[in-house]
């Protein structure tokens, strides 16, 4: 079961409530005879804490890091590429300013499509809307 608390000074105490076809933005109201309720602020942020989907990891999380890997992988391909193909001395550049500018032209744009893409991902770890369920 998941549990919502309503802080909203209509309610009583902090006390869990059970959701079935209410959300956090609809009034609540209490359990009968609920043994378990919280006593003081210590009690509900632990109950917060622990009562969540899972630990957070931040930037360790699995899937950031395997997609780090990826971009980085990414990266690395695209140097060997600009390197091999697009590295080439003219009139206006030579040899050495056109392999930094294409070191640079890859690395920028592999950080930007990592930076959106991890922005992306992080934003869809802590939802800021859940979904609610009806039940029929």
């Amino acid at each position: 079961k998941q549990f919502w608390f309503c802080l909203r000074p209509a309610c009583p105490s902090p006390a869990p409530f059970v959701t079935t076809n209410t959300s956090p933005r609809f009034p609540c109201a209490a359990r009968n005879g609920d043994e378990n309720m919280l006593e003081d602020s210590a009690d509900l942020a632990s109950f917060i804490v622990t009562s969540s989907a899972g630990a957070s990891r931040g930037f360790l999380a699995r899937g950031l890091v395997i997609g780090t890997a990826v971009y980085v992988f990414l990266g690395v391909v695209g140097t060997i590429v600009a390197l091999t193909f697009f590295v080439k001395e003219t009139r206006n550049i030579t040899k050495g300013e056109s392999r930094r500018l294409g070191l640079f032209v890859v690395w920028t744009s592999i950080f930007c499509m990592w930076l959106i893409w991890a922005c992306v991902y992080m934003h869809q770890m802590v939802p800021l809307i859940r979904p609610e369920h009806v039940q029929k």
